[in-house]
């Protein structure tokens, strides 16, 4: 919402910019800053006018009266001579790791939000479509389409948007007639779970072109490395989106992100390697079911066939005696049974807490993953960076999926046309801008990616996005996960945290 004068002036010492969609943050407490990000999850305000609203609310604890942050000068300047000298003349990129910067980049599509958030060194908060419903044009514009496609574009974002909101109270009626309050629930926390209920069916209409916050903190060696990987990257918008973002940080860190630039390597590998893949590889026509295992969306395509003895030779030597060494451990551990074997496996394990990582000793081992999910889900679980993902470009070629709930509800019919009509519209913008044309695509479209992980991560994965509490569609992907992989790694049974279940009401 629009803030006045005062409340600019209260906002201005703490922004890069009062104005711009993208900006930086500063001379606040970093936990204020780590709870106006959160606000970005939940919130329909955008940051700065959560900022103004607690500074005149007094929540937050800063120099009364100050219209600007203390000026160090003479340190200023000497640490920006230091950076130009060891950081930037002798290749210490190192130093720049210690400097953080905090951006807020305001009204981007989903789309663009994915290469922003592969930074594997960064932190994210991202606007959730469980807990915000959508204006009806909350979409980007995508000028470079041309006026024809462009209007298509746009007809197309207007009308999915239109049948998310119609279909919203029908929705959330069903919901209550289906699973009705009970006494120890609240009103209040009943209404929430059915809203969050409501908006998880119904996102999967929504356009990748749909526009969202993201609180983005990375240091400003990663942050430059991301800045030059978004000005490299084919889309008129992620190139827009460094030069902000480039923009913002070196008000905050001149000397550490000065030399982003445009990397010619990176903007033509893609290309490079397709070229010479068409010499040997010519793939058939469009199949989703490939990628499906006995009706399962996940098919592990590597592991190691030893993995249950590299994670015992990581957990034994990790802070062993000198006299312990690696050949007579392999060679007890092949004379050990499978019972002994595994015993110590459930020793290393017995007396993990609820909030504990398995041991790092299961990074020993690894595996790779092809994934066919829905945009959504693909949403939610890309932020896993302690992974390698491999992810195709964004169609309507591989299907949407259909919440079972609203065939359920008699809305199927009605929720396939507003699918089917979106991709035909797509069809027509593909043709001549097949990487623009993602963001006319419905996130309950499917995607393919080929994950290569290792087994904590797997693990981690599997217990996170499994829970009750979350999506359905990234809930299916992790339950797929766990069964392949107990397939592979019997031994894994019982141990990993996994919940197979399926709930009325997920949020309740």
């Amino acid at each position: 919402m629009p803030l006045d004068d005062s409340a600019l002036a209260r906002i201005a010492p703490y922004v890069s910019s009062t104005t711009d969609d993208v900006f930086a943050l500063s001379g606040l407490p970093e936990e204020v800053i780590a709870v106006l990000f959160a606000y970005y999850s939940r919130s329909r305000d955008d940051l700065r006018t959560n900022l103004a609203r607690l500074l005149a609310d007094q929540e937050i604890d800063v120099v009364q009266g100050s219209v600007s942050r203390p000026a160090f000068g003479l340190a200023t300047e000497k640490a920006r001579s230091f950076h130009e000298k060891w950081v930037v003349g002798y290749g210490h990129g190192s130093v720049a790791e210690h400097a953080v910067i905090h951006l807020a980049l305001e009204n981007v599509s989903i789309v663009a939000s994915k290469v922003i958030e592969d930074l594997r060194l960064g932190s994210f908060t991202e606007k959730s479509t469980r807990y915000v419903v959508f204006d009806r044009d909350s979409f980007v514009e995508l000028p470079v389409l041309g006026s024809k496609l462009h209007a298509l574009y746009r007809r197309t974002c207007e009308k999915l948007f239109t049948s998310y909101l119609d279909l919203m109270p029908v929705v959330k009626n069903a919901l209550e007639a289906r699973a009705p309050r009970d006494e120890s629930m609240t009103a209040g926390a009943y209404a929430a779970a059915i809203r969050s209920q409501a908006c998880d069916l119904l996102r999967g209409i929504l356009p990748a072109g749909t526009r969202t916050n993201i609180g983005l903190s990375a240091n400003a060696r990663a942050l430059e490395g991301l800045v030059s990987k978004m000005l490299s990257n084919p889309l008129a918008e992620v190139r827009s989106l460094a030069t902000a973002m480039h923009r913002a940080a070196l008000t905050v860190a001149p000397t550490l992100v000065k030399y982003a630039r445009e990397n010619p390597y990176r903007a033509t590998l893609r290309e490079c390697v397709q070229d010479k893949l068409r010499t040997v590889y010519h793939p058939g026509p469009w199949d989703s079911s490939v990628t499906s295992v006995i009706g399962q969306p996940v098919r592990l395509v590597r592991h190691d066939p030893d993995a249950l003895d590299r994670v015992l030779v990581a957990l034994a030597y990790d802070g062993s005696e000198p006299n312990v060494h690696l050949r007579g451990l392999m060679e007890a551990l092949r004379q050990a049974t499978q019972p002994e074997r595994e015993a110590i496996l459930h020793a290393a394990l017995e007396r993990r807490g609820p909030h504990d990582a398995v041991p790092r000793a299961f990074e020993a081992t690894t595996m790779a993953f092809e994934i066919l999910l829905d945009y959504g889900a693909y949403r939610d679980l890309q932020r896993h960076r302690m992974l390698s993902p491999a992810t195709q470009r964004l169609t309507c070629r591989l299907g949407f999926e259909t919440p079972f709930e609203l065939v359920e509800f008699g809305l199927s019919d009605t929720y396939a046309r507003t699918m089917i009509d979106a991709a035909e519209a797509w069809e027509q913008i593909e043709a001549q801008f097949p990487l623009e044309a993602q963001c006319a695509v419905p996130l309950g479209f499917r995607i393919r990616t080929l994950w290569t992980l290792n087994l904590r991560e797997a693990i981690h994965v599997i217990e996170l996005r499994s829970a009750k509490q979350g999506h359905a569609g990234y809930r299916r992907i992790a339950q797929a996960m766990y069964r392949a992989l107990v397939h592979a790694h019997p031994w894994l049974e019982g141990l990993v945290r996994v919940d197979l279940d399926d709930y009325m009401l997920a949020r309740a």
